[in-house]
């Protein structure tokens, strides 16, 4: 399926390698393997508590830009998470929210 709206919602789960705790609002990179040449930044609103190093976790994150993933975005679909050149996680997509 081929998004066209500038934000996506989606439920992910979302695996942490990053060393630093992540908390409040982080916007990392995704990118999606087979998809050359494109990534689109990755709101992950974290407000309750701190995602540490090995923690997986559900939760809910915004896609911005979502239209050059092509049909490479859907249920299942692994998201390698970079923050810069140093990757911060994996996450794999549950649930697409369309309107």
């Amino acid at each position: 399926m081929l998004y066209s709206k500038p934000l996506l919602e989606i439920s992910i789960l979302f695996v942490s390698f990053r060393k630093k705790p992540i908390s409040g609002v982080f916007r990392p990179q995704a990118y999606i393997k087979g998809v050359k040449n494109y990534s689109s930044n990755i709101r992950l609103d974290q407000f309750k508590q701190e995602i540490g190093y090995g923690d997986q976790i559900v939760m809910p994150a915004v896609i911005e830009a979502p239209v050059g993933f092509g049909k490479n975005l859907k249920t299942g679909t692994l998201l390698t998470i970079k923050d810069g050149l140093d990757e911060v996680g994996k996450a794999i997509v549950l649930e697409i929210f369309e309107e």
